[in-house]
Formats: structure tokens, C-alpha cells, sequence
């Protein structure tokens, strides 16, 4: 998925809870410590999305002086990642709610080992229809969005929310970045839309409005994911408990300084006004770690439902067991 701005703040580290039968992982790895050393020749391999990580990190000054090598690849969505995580090319990445569920679902060695969570939804709906003032007047309506992405999980809980099904809505399955051409085009009614695609769409349509946002905690989630096999290697699994320390320490530093979000992210990168990229950052709010597995579970678990019963997964599953928590101690030993 495309993401709406880097981590604004970072308030809460995750929990450390180890699991237990009431919807936490069945079995995890001891708690990770941090490692004496990390053997020479190590290589941690780690997908991103428009340069996400690596901007935390470089804001953050957490991206000198690794111990290991990290070799970035990059990726537009979650679909794409999970398909280097089954050719074996990637050791880490991060996903939102929906590609976890679709790599659980497809019986791919994943695991989520932190993540986090803004304070409101990025997602918006975005129509030039006046008759559309909210997910409810979806019924019978054009709706365009990228199946088996974020946006996807956005319609779908929302429209469990408003009382419809997927079947009330007459899906058009686009990529996220050529939804607000469908919407232009007369082609679709109203699209699932996040920056800056929602900023580009509504300064070249004046008629255009964002009529709702979504604040479901699985639309507001991100989580970094790490192979079974990357897990069980001592010497990558050393890097990566690093490498996600690094990166809380950055969000922590991200916090005291909004402003560099705001110029390196929305301004340089999604080339918004400043004005408009305060309003967008003001809109989005603060970010931090959530517990894993935690408050996630019901949420996580709803939206694999509402996925099986679209006929989007094929058999159901327990999401309690998309997480491996061995880093929650070490991660909230950085957050301090």
C-alpha cells in the first residue's frame, strides 16, 4: 500500500507478553537480547515501500555504523513484497493488515514482529458524487480500489460497519495509483484514496470531497514481517533485532522533530504545499508501536472474516498465530 507519511511519533513500545492461549502466538522463541556481536558476512535483506524505512532511519541518524549488511529492495504494496518473500529474496519487510492476512492465508512462512499504528485513519473516500456522503450511500455505487491491498480492508470493514456486503458494491479492482484516473474518467463513483493520491485528485477536481475517513486500527496498522527461516538463523535474527531497535530509536527521534516529516516526507517526497501538508499531517496525527499481539487480535481477526466471507481467502484463519513476539522486551527496552 502506498503509505501516508512516515511515523510522526512513537509513544508506546510493544508489550512483552509471550503469548497464551486466550489469542496470543501458540509458541514463540524466547525473548530476544540484544546481541554481543553479529557474525562478519551477515546480510540482512529488507523490503520497503517508497523508501519508508530508509527515510525513519535516515531522520532518525540510526542509519550508520550497521554491523551486518542491509541491502534494501524496493516495493509499491504489500502484494508485490509477498511475492519476494516466496522467491526467498527478502529476510524482512513491513505490510499492512491485509497482505498479512493474505500471506497466513496462503501458508507463507511469516511472521509480524512489531508494529505500529497511527492515531487516525490515512484512508479516505473520496467521490465528485454529491449523493455520497458516507460509506453508507455506497450501496448500488462504483467503488473503485486495489483488491487484496489496505484499501480493500478499508471498504470492506466499513461497509460491515454501515450494514452492507461487498456484493452491495460494484467493485472496480485498479491499482491504488490509477484509482483517482478511474474516478476522473467517470468510470467509478467514488475510490478508497490515501496521499497523495487525495491531494493530487482534489487540486485538479474542485467538485471533489473526502466524505469519510477510515479509523479501523487494522486500516491504521503497519507491521514489520520476517521469515520463519530468518527467524530461526541466529545470525540474521541478531540483525534484525538491530535493525528494529534502530528503527524505534529513529521514531522516537521522528517525534521530537514533526517538522522533518513534514519537509522530507510530505513536501520533498509527496511535493504537497506546505499548507497543505500541515493539514495533512494535523489530520493523520501521531504514530506509535502497538503490543503484539495484544488489542490486534479481534481486530485482525474480524478482518480475516470479512476477507473469507468476500470469497478473498480460502479457508479461515487464526490470526493469533501471525505473530512472533521474541523482540517486544528488547523493543521496549529502546523505546525508553
Amino acid at each position: 500500500m502506498l503509505l501516508v507519511a512516515l511515523l510522526s511519533a512513537c509513544s508506546s513500545a510493544a508489550s512483552t507478553r509471550t503469548g497464551d492461549s486466550a489469542g496470543g502466538p501458540a509458541a514463540t522463541a524466547p525473548p530476544a537480547t540484544k546481541a554481543a556481536s553479529i557474525p562478519p558476512g551477515t546480510v540482512l535483506r529488507v523490503g520497503d515501500q517508497l523508501d519508508y524505512l530508509k527515510t525513519v532511519l535516515r531522520l532518525g541518524h540510526e542509519d550508520q555504523g550497521y554491523p551486518y549488511t542491509v541491502e534494501y529492495s524496493a516495493f509499491v504494496g504489500g502484494p508485490s513484497m509477498l511475492q519476494a518473500f516466496q522467491a526467498g529474496a527478502l529476510d524482512t519487510g513491513f505490510v499492512g493488515s491485509t497482505p498479512l492476512i493474505f500471506a497466513q492465508a496462503g501458508g507463507q512462512p511469516i511472521k509480524a514482529v512489531t508494529g505500529w499504528a497511527s492515531e487516525n485513519g490515512a484512508y479516505g473516500l473520496v467521490t465528485v458524487d454529491p449523493s455520497i456522503k458516507g460509506w453508507a450511500d455506497l450501496k448500488g455505487k462504483r467503488v473503485a480500489y486495489q483488491q487484496g491491498t489496505a484499501a480493500e480492508a478499508v471498504l470492506l470493514e466499513a461497509l460491515d460497519t454501515a450494514g452492507l456486503e461487498l456484493a452491495d458494491v460494484t467493485s472496480v479492482n485498479v491499482s491504488i495509483t490509477q484509482a483517482s484516473a478511474a474516478l476522473q474518467s467517470g468510470s467509478a463513483d467514488a475510490i478508497v484514496s490515501i496521499e497523495p493520491l487525495t491531494s493530487g485528485f482534489l487540486a485538479s477536481n474542485p467538485n471533489g470531497k473526502v466524505v469519510a475517513k477510515a479509523n479501523e486500527i487494522t486500516d491504521r496498522s503497519s507491521f514489520a514481517i520476517a521469515t520463519q527461516s530468518t527467524l530461526d538463523d541466529p545470525a540474521k535474527s541478531a540483525a534484525l533485532g538491530d535493525y528494529l531497535t534502530r528503527l524505534v530509536r529513529a521514531f522516537k527521534y521522528v517525534n521530537a522533530h514533526p517538522e522533518l516529516v513534514t519537509q522530507a516526507v510530505y513536501i520533498d517526497q509527496y511535493k504537497l504545499t506546505p499548507e497543505r501538508a500541515a493539514q495533512v499531517q494535523a489530520e493523520n496525527g501521531s504514530n506509535g508501536f502497538v503490543s503484539l499481539p495484544g488489542d490486534i487480535v479481534p481486530a485482525q481477526q474480524r478482518l480475516a472474516d470479512l476477507f473469507l466471507a468476500a470469497g478473498e481467502i480460502p479457508t479461515k484463519v487464526d490470526v493469533s498465530q501471525q505473530f512472533d513476539v521474541r523482540f517486544n522486551q528488547l523493543l521496549q527496552e529502546a523505546a525508553t
